[in-house]
């Protein structure tokens, strides 16, 4: 991909050291009996009780919902430590980068608190789960390719490559305004499987497993069954007691998640009517909710637009018995997240990990500290 690994970076994603193109991993921080407890419950294959609307989708954030007894903003790294800015007028941001979608990605945002991680997962041509956010994979002979058209094998070939060798090919990616550009970034990594995220990123970071398929092209039922099918099998093969949540900006992807499964809750993307589209279901917040209750979906995730333009819609989600996270370029700003927080929004998926995640367990603490609660770490004792 042509990136450029610099020696040391000081930036929202902390990074000891890079040294001739290695990649560093943070350490573990899980204790022994932190191990046991996950191995426990990995090899119990605990399924709970089919989930419903209402008490169950909020039943789903205990453990990272949570602050000294008071519900907490959960953060959610955005593709990791944050997608990767492309046009001319975002390569103004001098903020360092790491490569989106990457497992070094994954485990910087959680080193940085985040608790759970939001990625992309498509399916190759021979049917394996992979991460990968754009609609359609562009290499630097200009050639453009679908993941469902790529094997697993040509996939993993293009890019940085982790035993150093050189890749196929380079990665371009089509900006904002239509120009292709070379995709650069500070820190590079190699493109990664679903199978690789479950086994490499801390065990204990959240999952939140974006289904995605074509934005403007129409996808077939079989597709759907296709793709959907695959990503499940490995989920079960291989995600063990890790939290993890579905998302889907496709109203028939997540109908058919729901339908397929019932141990994991489903969430339903939505622009909220800052951007429309052809399917009347992907133009507002109301439309979203239509959706939730139609589908027994758990929550909604909307543009961050749409709540602070109408605050009254995030009363309406929890009305009607859903979960509610955001995401968008305003949540990586401090006081769009003061205000959602206020506003009872339950989680923000952010591209400024360390920063978002610092302002939110300030306000955690603010708020302990108002209605009196002890601010002390609390003690969980297990037999």
């Amino acid at each position: 991909m042509g990136g450029r690994v610099i020696s040391t970076l000081r930036c929202s994603c902390l990074i000891d050291s890079c040294i001739g193109g290695s990649l560093p991993r943070p350490q573990d921080p899980l204790s022994g009996n932190q191990r046991r407890l996950l191995s426990a419950i990995a090899e119990a294959k605990i399924v709970p009780e089919t989930l419903q609307m209402g008490e169950a989708a909020v039943d789903f954030w205990a453990g990272s919902r949570w602050f000294n007894g008071k519900p907490k903003l959960v953060v959610v790294g955005h593709r990791g430590c944050g997608k990767n800015k492309i046009t001319a007028l975002e390569a103004a941001d001098s903020r360092p980068s790491i490569m989106e979608n990457t497992i070094t990605s994954f485990n910087m945002a959680a080193a940085n608190g985040a608790d759970f991680v939001e990625f992309d997962v498509q399916v190759t041509k021979d049917g394996h789960a992979v991460i990968f956010h754009d609609d359609l994979l562009i290499t630097d002979d200009s050639v453009e390719r679908a993941i469902g058209d790529m094997t697993l094998q040509e996939f993993l070939s293009i890019g940085f490559q982790r035993d150093g060798l050189q890749g196929g090919k380079s990665l371009l990616r089509r900006a904002s305004d239509g120009a292709l550009r070379k995709w650069t970034v500070s820190v590079d990594d190699s493109l990664c499987t679903l199978k690789q995220a479950f086994e490499e990123v801390h065990p204990f970071t959240g999952f939140n497993i974006e289904v995605k398929f074509h934005d403007v092209l129409p996808t077939s039922d079989e597709e759907l069954e296709r793709v959907i099918g695959a990503i499940l099998s490995e989920v079960e093969q291989y995600a063990g007691g890790r939290r993890i949540y579905f998302s889907s900006f496709h109203p028939d992807a997540v109908d058919l998640l729901r339908k397929k499964q019932s141990r994991y809750p489903v969430f339903f993307l939505t622009d909220g009517g800052v951007q429309l589209y052809n399917d009347p279901r992907r133009n507002s917040i109301e439309a979203a909710i239509q959706v939730c209750k139609t589908s027994n979906l758990q929550g909604i995730v909307s543009e961050v637009k749409a709540v602070l333009n109408n605050p009254s819609a995030v009363a309406q989600v929890k009305q009607a018995g859903l979960s509610f996270l955001t995401y968008g370029e305003l949540n990586n700003m401090a006081e769009a997240l003061h205000k959602q927080e206020e506003g009872g929004v339950d989680g923000v998926i952010v591209d400024h990990v360390t920063e978002m995640v610092t302002a939110a367990r300030k306000m955690d603490k603010v708020a302990t500290a108002s209605s009196g609660v002890d601010s002390s770490p609390a003690v969980r004792v297990v037999a």
